[in-house]
């Protein structure tokens, strides 16, 4: 084996040498770019004239940019046991992992001079509200449609009056409600409090549980039925639920819990499809997280607005550090909200708001539990 350094003005100077002294099964081990007036590129190469394999070929023609990254890329430690069909995998993936990472940051600039362009072109009282709704967690999109209807941040709450809805507290439509959502937005635990509310306020009450693929969610909801005395029913599949419901004629509300999936394989809607077929009368919640991500929950959106949703609850509040994803959900689905959460604590951590009361968190600093800012909205807003 031989190993050389190799100093040039640059990267494609330097993998040209490499490439005429060592040839084309030459490996690059470092590179460094020195700083200076003239700057300076420090290139080690290694080859192993004992192998025959066909060798990684250098790009044959790139700027110093291209050539640095490329160069970064294929760094590897030389290693005589390392076959070469392998090693050449390992760099193109390398490679392509920093082109990737190049295209990114290109991209990225692109849409902020973008934004910076639109934002400029915008009245300074728009221009004030887009920024503060921004500030606040609204979406870029949404942040875009309310500021296209107000002339300043005084018109914000007014413009979100006509996006936003409530769901008044205890108003079901039947009997069985049924809580779907992504993994791990927190069915199982809203399950516990809606039915600890529920039972609060006189209602006799049972939960059925279809999550028996999740490890530990038939134990979990298992000790909350226990601690409040509520009945529990484990559906094997959701061809059994009307059973379990019906099996509980002398309750007011029976509470189903479903299992998490991810919405992007679509599974859920073949699972549930027998609950809704079944002749059921079913209330739909879908629950979506307050620290998720917009684009997820719009991806979520969009395969569970395939199932009868009739309101949204929103999780997790306690995780988010701010509340724009209430409006970011009332806007995108067009359904109310029914009640958001705070905690792990059953029955406690729930709140079934008015309008006036989300529009508060929305747009202000304070947490849930100050009450100390009024915003003035139409009176009409009240839930």
């Amino acid at each position: 084996m031989k190993i050389k350094t190799f100093h040039a003005r640059s990267f494609r100077e330097a993998l040209a040498q490499v490439k005429k002294e060592l040839g084309e099964s030459a490996v690059i081990l470092s590179s460094e770019e020195k700083k200076g007036r003239t700057g300076s590129v420090v290139v080690q190469a290694a080859v192993d004239y004992e192998m025959e394999e066909t060798p990684v070929r250098m790009p044959a023609a790139a700027d110093a940019g291209a050539g640095a990254a490329f160069a970064k890329a294929v760094s590897v430690t030389a290693d005589d046991e390392i076959p070469r069909d392998d090693l050449e995998i390992s760099q193109l993936r390398r490679a392509l992992s920093s082109i990737r990472d190049e295209v990114g940051t290109i991209r990225g600039y692109i849409e902020t001079v973008k934004a910076d362009a639109e934002e400029a072109s915008l009245s300074p009282g728009k221009r004030d509200a887009l920024r503060f709704l921004k500030s606040r967690g609204i979406c870029e999109e949404h942040a875009k449609d309310l500021c296209g209807r107000v002339n300043g941040i005084i018109d914000i709450p007014r413009a979100m009056l006509e996006r936003v809805t409530v769901r008044k507290s205890g108003a079901y439509i039947g009997k069985a409600v049924m809580l779907i959502g992504p993994t791990g937005v927190g069915k199982t635990t809203t399950i516990a409090k809606l039915a600890a509310t529920a039972t609060r306020a006189g209602l006799r009450t049972a939960i059925v549980s279809l999550d028996s693929y999740r490890i530990g969610a038939i134990e979990q909801i298992r000790i909350y039925s226990k601690i409040m005395g509520v009945p529990l029913e484990i559906a094997p599949d959701a061809h059994h639920v009307k059973d379990c419901v019906d099996r509980h004629s002398d309750k007011d509300m029976v509470f189903i819990d479903t299992t998490g999936r991810n919405p992007a394989s679509m599974a859920f809607l073949s699972e549930l499809a027998p609950v809704y077929e079944s002749g059921l009368p079913v209330e739909t919640h879908l629950l979506i997280g307050a620290a998720s991500d917009y684009g997820f929950v719009e991806r979520a959106w969009k395969a569970y607005s395939r199932l009868p949703v009739d309101c949204i609850g929103v999780t997790k509040m306690d995780e988010a550090v701010r509340y724009g994803m209430l409006y970011n959900a009332a806007a995108l689905c067009g359904k109310p909200i029914a009640y958001y959460t705070t905690g792990q604590t059953v029955p406690g951590d729930i709140t079934f708001p008015n309008r006036k009361k989300v529009l508060q968190m929305i747009l202000t600093e304070n947490p849930p539990e100050n009450e100390t800012t009024v915003l003035r909205a139409d009176e009409n807003s009240r839930g």
